[in-house]
This record gives structure tokens, sequence and C-alpha cells, in this order.
């Protein structure tokens, strides 16, 4: 009797600390997107040709790459973008394709939007 009292009294607080976990993540996305939809900010656009020099190659650049439409820079992870770094093939370009399979959302959430793609 008192296994299942624990058991019901476990899988109540597990749901709730679940629910709870997920609700205020959601808020803090809806409230993430609400300030940056009525934050006015000029991006400058970049044509693909113009990326192409902030691959890295040059170490007086910034290492850019884009994703969804959006310019991030990467520079404070110059260690993986740079030549001989293990992503230094998304350096550069429109790598939307690449990372929206696998990496995409840690772009996203570490690294700046300096710009749009054009």
């Amino acid at each position: 009797m008192i296994k299942k009292i624990f058991f019901l009294v476990f899988g109540v607080c597990l749901f709730a600390a679940v629910f709870w976990g997920t609700y205020v993540m959601s808020i803090a996305q809806i409230r993430k997107q609400q300030i940056l939809n009525t934050t006015p900010t000029v991006y400058k656009e970049y044509s693909l040709e113009e990326l192409k020099k902030f691959d890295g190659t040059d170490p007086n650049l910034p290492i850019l790459l884009a994703l969804d439409g959006l310019v991030y820079d990467v520079t404070l992870g110059k260690d993986f973008y740079q030549p001989g770094g293990p992503y230094h093939d998304l350096a550069g370009k429109d790598s939307s394709v690449q990372l929206n399979l696998f990496g995409g959302r840690i772009i996203k959430s570490k690294y700046p939007v300096i710009g749009k793609l054009k």
C-alpha cells in the first residue's frame, strides 16, 4: 500500500516537474521572440559572393556563416571554423542544409546574428 502511494506521489511530482519545465521554456521562447519582433534591428545584407571572404582564411576578418537566411558571426569558435578546423566547410557560405540536419540549434543559441543573406 505504501509503495503504491509512493509511486503515485512520485509520478504526480515527475509529471508536474516536466510540465512546469516545458511551460517555463515555452514562455521564455515566446518572450524572446516578442523582444526580437519589437526591437528594430537593421542588419547588413550579405550576398553569397560577399560571404565567401569570411571563411576564416583571413585572420583579420571575422568568420561568418549563414543559416536560414541570417548571417551569424562564429569567430568566437574560430578553432572549429578556421582552416583545419572540423567545421571549416560550414564557414563563409550558406550552411542551412547541413546545419538543419545537425547543429543549427547550437549556432542559433551560441552566436550573434550580424546580418541577413540576400
